[in-house]
């Protein structure tokens, strides 16, 4: 992976309101199943669920019981105003702080490699949103 051009694209985004508020808006909406607006626990949970499908429990560590622990911090974290749905503002003050926190680790990962004398990590594996130019 490319550490460097995927910290400059997440720089991008975050700099670009109307970049952001574009991918803000292009998640909220993939996990707004019912479109009413709001993301409720259901859509939430669903949503999290795909993203760790194919993750096995002995891989993971993760039970159902931790999953369900998991899942209400998570959407406790999300739900600002403890309304019980989470609105777009509100992913959207989640996804900047993730997305200011996954250029910390890469800047951490870009270190690290240099110290090595790599220069980059090829895994085979790229991060289409992150690291092709934006």
């Amino acid at each position: 992976m490319d550490f460097a051009k995927a910290i400059d694209n997440l720089h991008k985004i975050l700099t670009n309101e109307e970049k952001f508020a574009e991918i803000n808006k292009a998640i909220f909406d993939a996990i707004d199943t019912d479109n009413s607006g709001t993301l409720e626990r259901d859509e939430v949970e669903s949503f999290i669920k795909g993203l760790l499908r194919g993750v096995h429990t002995d891989e993971s560590g993760l039970n159902n019981g931790d999953f369900e622990d998991r899942h209400r911090i998570v959407f406790a974290l999300l739900d600002e105003n403890e309304s019980g749905e989470i609105t777009l503002d509100e992913l959207g003050k989640f996804l900047r702080e993730l997305f200011k926190e996954q250029i910390k680790e890469l800047q951490e990962a870009l270190e690290r490699d240099k110290l090595k004398g790599q220069g980059g990590l090829n895994t085979g594996i790229q991060n289409k949103h992150f690291s092709d130019e934006i």
